[in-house]
Parts: C-alpha cells; sequence; structure tokens
C-alpha cells in the first residue's frame, strides 16, 4: 500500500537537475526542498501561521526539466506523489538514521502567484488512415 501525499507549500531553493544512469539509459531527476506550511484563524477575519515541516522530493525525466526551468526559489506549489521513509547508517556516529522524502509524481505552480502563463504550440497529430 502506498503512502499518498498532497501538500501546498514552497519551494525553500531553487530546484537542482542531475543527470543519472539507470540500467544504462540516461534520465533527469531534479530535486526540490519544500516546506509545507500551516495557518490557523486568527480571530479577526485572518490567518497566521501555526509551524509547518520540510520534505525533499524529487521528480524524474521530462517533469524534472520542467520544475528547475519554471520554478524557482519561495514559489507557492501543489505536490503530489508518495511518502517514503529512507534509512542510512550514519558515517560518523554508526547509528541508524532516517528521513521521510518524496517520490513525486507531480508539481504544480500556485495559481494566485501566477502573472503571466504561455502554453507551448499543439503537437501536430499525423491523420490516421482508414483501415
Amino acid at each position: 500500500m502506498s503512502n499518498d501525499f498532497r501538500g501546498e507549500g514552497n519551494l525553500g531553493a531553487q530546484p537542482t537537475l542531475k543527470k543519472v544512469l539507470v540500467d544504462g539509459e540516461p534520465h533527469s531527476v531534479a530535486e526540490l526542498r519544500i516546506f509545507f506550511d500551516r495557518f490557523k484563524s486568527d480571530g479577526q477575519g485572518g490567518y497566521v501561521p501555526n509551524g509547518g515541516f520540510w520534505l525533499t522530493g524529487s521528480i524524474w525525466d521530462q517533469r524534472a526539466e520542467a520544475c528547475v526551468e519554471h520554478l524557482q526559489r519561495g514559489a507557492r506549489v501543489h505536490a503530489i506523489g508518495e511518502l517514503v521513509q529512507e534509512t542510512w547508517m550514519d558515517r560518523e556516529t554508526g547509528d541508524e538514521r532516517s528521513e521521510f522524502k518524496l517520490n513525486l509524481d507531480a508539481v504544480y505552480p500556485s495559481l494566485v502567484k501566477i502573472e503571466a502563463v504561455r502554453f507551448k504550440p499543439k503537437r501536430e497529430v499525423p491523420p490516421v488512415a482508414d483501415a
């Protein structure tokens, strides 16, 4: 059973892109550091910060390249993916360490923070011949 995650937060840093080989095939992977904030009512019709948490997420291939190209530090985003716990041994202390990370399926900018949008032209689809 997967641990689906959906959240809205701000990028804490510029997304970074790496090129990796998987089974001999090149792939792009972007890493995003996101602060998922929480708010509560201030009792006067507004809201005030009420904590939050940081997660590191990774997204692959074409989506990774799009994130690096279009998103910047501070951007408000919606993130959708699977929450996983990674465990490793600390090299200095020998203690077991763990961290929750996001295997991202999608990252969308929040529309309330967008000033302009420009879409790519539609792809030409060749006509299908009658059989």
